[in-house]
């Protein structure tokens, strides 16, 4: 990483793209550029590699693309990143860079506002969506009425018959791949061809002429669940995106979270863990449980718990077989 950097840097006004296959991938290469924009400057400034580099291959290649001493173009890299505020330091660095391309669907859209925040204004491209001599087909959601019966490769659609608004898990045929590593439920075989269900849940959000245009929603039976409750990644990260707001007024952003469900304990939870940035101003202790009761009300937790009214139901019958005594001693006890 640290040698592309470089190299990045140094032919930083030819650059026209920026992009990685994931969003946490890109900004985990922002934060390393943060780390190490001194060395790297050093680098430009002397025109050697730095010592700590020591693979020979990669000093040799390096060492092609380094123009010698280049003390403005140091400078100016310098400047940059010696400011105030990381804001826009993608554009800053690479001026002609006309986009951020990376995949910030599904999961990875929890990284959207950071990436807005380096991006400084440049539009994210979510280009990849593709499989080297395969062909597409589209399982209805959901495939019965009931939800449980076992799909069937005959309730397949084309790309030509998907509709609007649907939505679908995509399953491809390839040549490549050995139908006894998958189990039944993620592949169907018709020889010599095997059908792979990928488990990437797609909405048809709209047409480009007659071609369909598709957004990825989620992964299928990917969810938080405790008992009978269901929260897919989707509502999470809605839940999430709303909580986060009560940090916005004290400068803290949210970096990435994770989640589990624990039911060790009786009743069980959900755990989140939340990566935050600070602000200029702390955090009071009351904003995270606003933020906290915002989740739970607004967000995942959609459903109030039904607790069962017992007096209610004393109030209609109770069969009992002991004598008076008993039923006086629970009268009492419930409050009835």
């Amino acid at each position: 990483m640290y040698a592309q950097l470089l190299c990045g840097l140094v032919h930083r006004a030819d650059v026209l793209r920026v992009d990685a296959v994931f969003a946490s991938g890109f900004l985990r290469a922002v934060r390393f550029l943060e780390k190490h924009w001194p060395r790297l400057c050093r680098d430009i400034r002397t025109g050697t590699l730095d010592p700590k580099i020591t693979d020979r291959a990669v000093r040799d290649a390096v060492g092609r693309v380094l123009r010698g001493a280049d003390l403005a173009l140091a400078g100016e890299i310098e400047a940059e990143c010696a400011g105030s505020s990381w804001e826009g330091i993608n554009r800053r660095l690479w001026p002609r860079t006309k986009c951020i391309d990376v995949i910030v669907t599904g999961a990875m859209s929890q990284y959207i506002p950071t990436l807005e925040f380096y991006g400084g204004g440049l539009p994210l491209a979510c280009t990849m969506y593709a499989s080297s001599e395969c062909y597409f087909e589209f399982l209805p959601l959901p495939c019965s009425s009931d939800g449980k019966a076992e799909p069937s490769h005959r309730d397949l659609v084309g790309l030509v018959d998907v509709k609007l608004g649907h939505e679908y898990e995509l399953v491809v045929t390839t040549y490549s791949g050995m139908s006894d590593i998958f189990d039944r439920k993620h592949a169907w075989t018709d020889d010599p061809l095997y059908r792979y269900r990928m488990g990437d849940v797609l909405r048809v959000a709209g047409f480009k002429n007659e071609a369909p245009m598709f957004k990825f929603v989620r992964r299928q039976n990917v969810a938080l669940s405790i008992d009978s409750d269901k929260t897919d990644e989707t509502e999470l990260h809605a839940a999430v995106s709303g909580a986060v707001q009560h940090l916005a007024p004290f400068g803290a952003s949210l970096v990435e979270y994770t989640s589990c469900a624990d039911a060790a304990t009786i009743l069980g939870h959900y755990v989140l863990f939340w990566e935050l940035c600070a602000g200029s101003t702390a955090v009071p202790p009351s904003v995270f449980e606003l933020a906290l009761e915002h989740f739970c009300i607004h967000g995942a937790v959609k459903v109030k718990p039904y607790v069962p009214d017992f007096k209610l139901a004393l109030e209609h019958f109770c069969i009992h077989a002991g004598g008076r005594g008993v039923l006086d001693e629970l009268e009492r006890s419930l409050g009835l």
